[in-house]
């Protein structure tokens, strides 16, 4: 297998990032939606709702691209990422709770991460 560049790279942590954002954005909408009366007038009227919606499309156009050049069996796993960066930046960013499990949890997909990455480079 030839080696990734760094675009190729570089695009992956555009979409790892556009997913752990556009769930936060998602959560927020969430959270802000509810307890209203409507709950889903409320969700649709939430801005947090649209910034979502346009970071996912954003994602899934990057990963498009991304396919085009990197085999769906190195892409893929690397996306995996998000499963370790959404929980964290909840804890981070919206104060969540994150249980030791988890944290390992966290550990051990960046450590399979890790190896498909190094097995790409």
């Amino acid at each position: 297998m030839s080696p990734l560049s760094w675009s190729a790279f570089g695009l992956i942590g555009l979409c790892i990032s556009a997913e752990i954002a556009h769930e936060l954005t998602f959560k927020l909408a969430a959270n802000r939606a509810a307890g209203r009366e409507n709950y889903a007038m409320a969700l649709v009227r939430e801005p947090w709702l649209w910034a979502g919606i346009v970071l996912w499309v954003a994602q899934t156009a990057i990963w498009i691209v991304v396919l085009q050049s990197v085999p769906l069996v190195v892409a893929f796993p690397l996306m995996t990422l998000s499963y370790a960066g959404v929980p964290a930046a909840g804890a981070l960013l919206l104060k969540e709770r994150m249980t030791f499990e988890q944290a390992v949890g966290a550990v051990l997909i960046l450590a399979g991460v890790m190896c498909v990455g190094l097995s790409a480079a």
